[in-house]
């Protein structure tokens, strides 16, 4: 679970993904304010050699009683690659299970890292929108949503608000 203790540690990790990976789309959100927003406090660190490298959180979803959105999954650049993000999905996984709820996550479009890891490890794009927020760049991001693959196949989520892409 994550601590107080691990926010520093946690806001120079989602710098350095800014800087990489445009993840947050707006650099103002490298802030302790949106790191810990809407989570109630189910939210999971990574470490690696002691130091904490990455961050996954959930919640409630707005949408659903019976739904869990999960969000703020981040891995510091220089800690990818062994396979800190994939055990901060495994935790999230089974913590919905566990308590019998479908889980979902939304991700920017230009995340092809993300998407990349969501689909091998079997979530599902089950539908998409366009941003009402612009990026830096003036552009309404493309926003896909996937739901986990314990997920009951029948249901999809609303998505948020924004013109629909599919």
């Amino acid at each position: 679970m994550r601590t107080d203790a691990d926010i520093p540690a946690l806001l120079a990790a989602l710098k350095a993904t800014h800087e990489v990976d445009q993840y947050p789309v707006l650099p103002t959100n490298i802030s302790r304010e949106w790191l810990l927003e809407g989570d109630d406090g189910m939210a999971w660190v990574a470490e690696h050699d002691g130091e904490v490298v990455g961050h996954i959180a959930v919640a409630a979803a707005e949408e659903d009683e019976y739904a869990l959105a999960m969000h703020r999954l981040f891995v510091r650049p220089d800690a990818r690659g062994r396979g800190a993000a994939s055990a901060l999905l495994t935790t999230v996984e089974t913590y919905a299970r566990l308590l019998g709820q479908d889980l979902f996550l939304e991700v920017v479009s230009h995340n092809t890292d993300a998407i990349n890891l969501y689909t091998k490890r079997g979530w599902r794009r089950v539908g998409g929108y366009i941003a009402t927020w612009r990026a830096p760049d003036g552009t309404h991001p493309e926003i896909i949503l996937f739901a986990a693959p314990h997920n009951d196949q029948r249901r999809v989520l609303p998505v948020g608000t924004g013109k629909p892409t599919e």
